[in-house]
């Protein structure tokens, strides 16, 4: 049970700004082997999908899913890092040590971030992993992503057109 968010939200106030300094290191996607798709469980089909148009490209998949409760968990699909709110955040809204460690040993030549700001606990995650390429959807004015996808602000943000357009990009930008 998370008593308050002021911690992580102050940690993560601090990782932004970090992620806005540090040296940007993007890559085509020939040059990528290793992709952590990180999303949020009600966003896990849409997910799922991307990852198996990846897998079919050749690349070495690794996701992480971030669940409320138990209750919540997918379970068809069993090949995933789980962040349990329930079970594995402290009360201030930080993961457990011991799944830091877990997602920070998960190799990652590009972490694609469909959750962001929406759940506290995986963006930190995503923040302090040392991949130096990191994708995802922009949802407010900071600037932590070395690729970032902006949504138009009329409609209601759709990650398989999100991700085919990432990919496209991916996919025609060279790193030299």
């Amino acid at each position: 049970m998370i008593l308050t968010n002021y911690f992580i939200n102050r940690e993560l106030d601090k990782l932004m700004h970090e992620a806005v300094e540090r040296v940007h290191q993007y890559r085509s996607m020939n040059e990528i082997r290793n992709i952590l798709v990180v999303c949020d469980n009600k966003d896990w089909d849409v997910a799922r999908s991307c990852i198996e148009k990846l897998r079919a490209m050749g690349k070495t998949v690794n996701s992480a899913v971030y669940s409320p409760s138990a209750k919540d968990v997918p379970t068809w699909y069993s090949n995933y890092l789980l962040l349990r709110a329930d079970r594995d955040v402290n009360i201030f809204g930080f993961p457990e040590k011991t799944m830091q460690r877990q997602f920070n040993s998960l190799p990652a030549d590009l972490i694609i971030d469909f959750s962001g700001e929406k759940s506290p606990a995986m963006y930190y995650l995503v923040l302090q992993h040392p991949s130096t390429f990191k994708a995802g959807i922009k949802r407010s004015d900071a600037s932590v992503y070395d690729f970032a996808i902006i949504p138009n602000e009329d409609e209601e943000i759709d990650l398989k057109k999100m991700f085919e357009q990432l990919l496209n990009y991916l996919m025609t930008i060279t790193s030299k």
